[in-house]
């Protein structure tokens, strides 16, 4: 079965509430070791622009960064092109681009894009993550703790102890977690 048949019924057992991790194996192994003819097969997918760009951003081609970019214009595909930006392999433009999200209306955006950002941990990263811990989104202020206490460095420490006042107990519990995993480095 061809890339794009896979995609359709990806999105068919999403929206029917079936078990697709079978597909979804299927699809990452396609794009990984057919990343050409899967490219292809994806650009050519018409009617589900959100399935499209998932699958560009799992093959990571660096051509496609335009048509991602594009995407995040769409507040309908914002979540997901940010999802697609993040596969990209050169990781270079998409610091800026996360971080141009980081104020965005849309909260699961917002966490999406501090989460790139905390990934990359690109020079001034913690800086531009600061004023999301007083975001009035609980999700956004504990995906970047966790981020943080799972994958920082040393810099991360100050925004981490300013997430040891979070008014949400599991906030403050992996921010203590992350501070005592990164003082304990050497």
């Amino acid at each position: 079965m061809g890339f794009g048949q896979l995609l359709r019924r990806l999105r068919s057992a999403a929206d029917q509430g079936f078990d697709f991790r079978e597909i979804e194996d299927e699809i990452e192994y396609l794009a990984e070791f057919e990343a050409e003819t899967s490219r292809a097969e994806a650009l050519a997918l018409t009617g589900d622009a959100s399935m499209r760009i998932w699958a560009l951003g799992l093959i990571g081609d660096a051509r496609d960064l335009p048509i991602l970019v594009a995407a995040l214009d769409d507040p309908a595909l914002r979540f997901t092109a940010l999802e697609a930006v993040g596969g990209q392999r050169d990781r270079g433009p998409i610091d800026a681009i996360a971080r141009g999200y980081l104020t965005d209306p849309d909260p699961a955006v917002r966490s999406k894009a501090a989460g790139l950002v905390a990934w990359l941990r690109r020079p001034g990263y913690v800086a531009a993550l600061m004023p999301l811990t007083g975001d009035p989104d609980q999700d956004v202020r504990s995906g970047i703790t966790n981020r943080l206490a799972m994958r920082g460095d040393a810099t991360a420490v100050p925004l981490l102890r300013v997430m040891l006042g979070d008014p949400v107990e599991r906030i403050r519990r992996n921010a203590q977690r992350g501070l005592d995993r990164l003082t304990r480095l050497p």
